[in-house]
């Protein structure tokens, strides 16, 4: 009787090695956040620092069309959205479970989002990459025309936090750029209808060359 009961047992253990398991959340890719999209400062560009005096840890974008839609890059939550008092109209969301095709890992990232002309969602809000966040335009101190200012955090714990700013402002507050992530590593172009995305370089050196190569995803 021991020795059958012994065998269930090892059967039933063997069972569970073998069945996959579903708890796992599902790996997201994150696409750009404006489809027709023109890079017009790259990510830590040594042109941009030397003529403006400051890092730049993101990305600028406008758009090559009339539309000037913000969208979501992937499903997550809203953080925070409002205006702050330096960078203008902002909004942040969480994107769980997002793979870094740079590095082949799995990280939940922070987007943030500024100089929207409008804000179209609110704190707690879910979004997908169908979700409209807002329209980017020219709100905040510093912004010199219409664009987007995003940048990418792994730290989800202080998502407010950015190196953007020297001195903290109401919503977004000064921060380490340890976390900070350039958006090539992490984003995708998605070809396929309905978003149908492209991307450029401008190409009067605030941008690498390269940095519009990003991988396609149908």
């Amino acid at each position: 009787m021991k020795k059958l009961l012994g065998l269930v047992v090892s059967i039933v253990f063997l069972l569970t090695l073998s069945i996959p398991s579903f708890a796992q959340a599902a790996t997201q890719k994150l696409i750009q956040p404006v489809n027709d999209a023109y890079i017009t400062a790259g990510f830590l560009n040594a042109k941009y620092e030397q003529k403006f005096g400051f890092k730049h840890y993101g990305w600028d974008l406008t758009s090559s069309t009339s539309s000037r839609t913000v969208w979501a890059s992937g499903k997550g939550t809203v953080l925070a959205a409002g205006y702050d008092n330096i960078l203008g109209n902002t909004v942040i969301v969480k994107y769980p479970d997002a793979y870094i095709h740079a590095t082949g890992s799995t990280k939940d990232l922070i987007f943030r989002y500024h100089h929207l002309a409008s804000i179209g969602v609110s704190k707690g809000a879910s979004v997908t990459k169908d979700t409209s966040l807002g329209k980017y335009g020219n709100t905040g101190k510093y912004s010199t025309g219409a664009h987007l200012h995003f940048e990418i955090d792994t730290d989800t714990t202080y998502y407010q936090y950015s190196p953007t700013l020297g001195s903290s402002s109401n919503i977004i507050k000064a921060g380490s750029s340890s976390t900070i992530l350039s958006p090539k590593k992490v984003l995708y172009t998605k070809v396929s209808s309905p978003d149908s995305q492209q991307i450029w370089v401008l190409g009067d050196g605030y941008q690498s060359s390269t940095e519009a190569d990003l991988p396609l995803l149908k």
